[in-house]
């Protein structure tokens, strides 16, 4: 099976697209991204379906429940008191896979603040 980069995202409700092109943009280093991942509540932000369809690159929700379960580099106290998750973005990252993924790097946080993106490899599935 191919090996596949998904950029996980995690963001505030007042993000734009320059926000997330932004945190992408330092996470992603020279990895070729094969999509994009949010929480299922997040994934019809009209920035992040307009990332996707700028980048024609397709858009996955993960769910809530899945991403609980993922082991970040992050552990922020306010994302685990609200999502009980270390990093919003590095667990979706994650959350795609339904086998062995691992992050490439702890999340990046856009210049504004109101973005982060963390990119994880796994099998295509």
């Amino acid at each position: 099976m191919a090996t596949v980069c998904i950029a996980g995202f995690g963001f505030r409700s007042l993000a734009n697209t320059d926000s997330l092109v932004n945190a992408l943009n330092k996470a992603r280093a020279e990895h070729k991204i094969s999509g994009f991942s949010a929480p299922k509540d997040k994934v019809d932000h009209p920035a992040l379906k307009a990332l996707a369809k700028t980048y024609e690159l397709p858009l996955y929700a993960v769910e809530n429940e899945v991403m609980k379960s993922m082991e970040t580099f992050t552990q922020s106290a306010i994302v685990i008191e609200k999502r009980q998750t270390g990093s919003v973005a590095e667990s979706a990252a994650l959350a795609f896979f339904k086998g062995p993924a691992k992050l490439l790097g702890p999340r990046k946080i856009s210049d504004d603040g109101l973005a982060v993106c963390a990119i994880a490899e796994g099998e295509s599935i």
